[in-house]
Parts: C-alpha cells; structure tokens; sequence
C-alpha cells in the first residue's frame, strides 16, 4: 500500500507538469515574441497564473484589450513581485511570448513601468530608465558609473558563509604568516548612483583570531596584543569613498583596536553586483587590501621577531536585506 501512497502524488505532480506545458504551447507560439504598451484595466492576481488586462491604443486611435499572463503567485513571490506590483491605471510596455492564432493575448517576459521601474517574472525588480538616465548623465558630464548601479539601492547584509578577514606580516624576513578573524559582522549601505553615499561598518570579534597555532593564539589574545578581556571588539567604521573607476575605489574609515582609533585607508575592488539566481537576492562582492601599522596602536611587542606593517585582506559577499 505505501508504495502506491508514494507513486500517486508523483501522478499527480507529473499531470499537472505536462498539462500546465500543454497549456502554454496550446495558447502561445514559443519564439514569436513582441511588444506592446498599454493601460492596466484589471487585475486578476491568483493561481494558477497571475492575468493582467490592458487597453492598447492602435494606430488608427482605436483601441484593444489583450490578456497577459505570468507565473503563478509563489513563483512571484520568490522574486518581490507582488499583488500591487503592477496596478489598475499604470501604463505598461510588456515584451513577451505572443499568443497563437493572431489572439490578443501574450505570457510575460518583462513589463516596465511609465515611472522606469523593469520588472521580470524570474529576476523580479531591477533597475530603473531614471537611474539609468542618472548614469547616463554622469557619464557625460566625466563621472564614472559604478558597477554597484546593477543593484538595488539600499541595505545589504554580509553573507556569514562568505565573508573573510585576514592579515598576514613578515616573520624575521623568513615567511609571512596568515591569520584570520574567524567571526564578525558587517554591514552595508550601498548607493550605486552615487558611491560616496555608500557607507560600510565591520565589527570583529577579537577572541576569534585564529592562527592555527593555539599557544599564539593564546599569545594574541593576551595583554601584549588584542587584549580580548577589556577589548572584545575590533571596529572599522567608513568614513569615506572614492571611485578610481566602476569597478575600483579607495575606503576611507576609522579602525579601533583595543580602544585605540586610526584612519585607515583601504583598496577595493567590486567583484560583482547582480541578482544571485540560486536564492534570488541582490548580491554584491568585494575585496579590500591595506596595510596597518601595528605600532600605531601601541602593539609594539617581540618587534625584533615582527614586522610593524600588518597586510590586511578582506573578502566580503553582502545580499540585499529584507
């Protein structure tokens, strides 16, 4: 009996699969797309496919409805499409896959907003004709359009499973150590338009240095180095940044260790800005590198054995917050 309880769903799945495709082939001709722009007139947001009606004007100043359809609500709703996303009265152009048999009607492939906002049935909201316009205008006038401008403004949270901060120093001229922070937090506020808006705090757990030496480790979270007892926190706050080109810029910020602040400067890099098609959120990449001198915090100790300039490394991956 159990293995019949198991099959018939399958069944079941497997029919609403094929008649869902015989749906789509019966009522639209994969490869014959095309465009139009018209006037939302209703709305019907519900399974098994969401539908939007819309008043398209024709050349000779009549009018027709067409039918568009898209995904069902789940399936939208995993990308920020929502049920007020597109309402009665906004005026649409919608690209698509046309109906068969010259039918008014057409299943969506991306519909963009009089106000500039495109939206597409897998990538959700992206970016709008005003921020590009912005772009465009900057890239007149001499300024330089980030790669951060393929992303949402906003907040964005570090991804913990891909996020690191190391730094390395000579030992004795002989080799160059690599160490790491094994936890810390980060956040970002991201403004591709203008980067200089954009601002980035990193807090480091100090007792989380890891050398893969236990009697260093012991050694740095002492009183000689990171004095974790009074000095839990390392905490590196931007102050500024300033673009070298879209894709490179110069991060201004304050670095405090064991409750001593500097300015520091780092190299950055934007490695990527785009929507993540596994879990569908805006993701945005970076790496930084920099020097810090050790002295400057007062960490002075086995100098003779250590080099003062510390090189820091940091790779970082944020997705957009909720």
């Amino acid at each position: 009996m159990r293995r019949y309880l198991v099959v018939f769903p399958f069944i079941l799945f497997q029919a609403d699969v094929s008649l869902a495709h015989h749906a789509f082939a019966a009522d639209y001709e994969a490869g014959n797309e095309g465009t139009i722009e018209g006037t939302v007139t209703e709305v019907m947001y519900k399974n098994p496919h969401a539908r939007y009606y819309i008043e398209v004007t024709k050349d000779d100043g009549s009018s027709e409805t067409w039918d568009l359809q898209t995904m069902n609500l789940m399936m939208l709703s995993r990308v920020g499409w929502k049920k007020d996303t597109l309402k009665v009265g906004d005026n649409i152009r919608v690209d698509g896959i046309l109906g068969r048999n010259d039918t008014k009607r057409m299943s969506i492939n991306t519909v963009t907003r009089d106000d500039g906002l495109v939206i597409t049935p897998l990538r959700g909201i992206s970016r709008t004709n005003v921020e590009l316009n912005a772009g465009a205008t900057r890239a007149q006038d001499g300024a330089i359009e980030s790669a951060a401008t393929a992303i949402t403004p906003g907040r964005y949270e570090l991804d913990e499973n891909h996020g690191y901060i190391s730094f390395s120093y000579s030992h004795m001229g002989l080799s160059n150590p690599q160490l790491q922070f094994v936890d810390f937090d980060a956040e970002l506020i991201l403004d591709g338009r203008d980067m200089s808006n954009s601002a980035v705090n990193i807090t480091i757990d100090a007792n989380s240095i890891d050398s893969s030496i236990a009697a260093l480790d012991s050694e740095l979270r002492g009183e000689d180095f990171f004095d974790v007892e009074n000095h839990p926190d390392i905490v590196f706050k931007s102050t500024a940044y300033e673009e070298d080109s879209p894709t490179t810029g110069k991060l201004s910020g304050d670095l405090s260790v064991i409750g001593i602040t500097i300015p520091v400067t780092l190299d950055v890099t934007i490695n990527s800005a785009a929507m993540n098609r596994m879990t569908r959120k805006e993701m945005i990449g970076f790496s930084a590198t920099g020097v810090v001198h050790r002295s400057d915090f007062g960490l002075t100790a086995f100098d003779q054995y250590i080099s003062d300039d510390l090189s820091l490394v940091i790779q970082v991956e944020f997705a957009k917050a909720n």
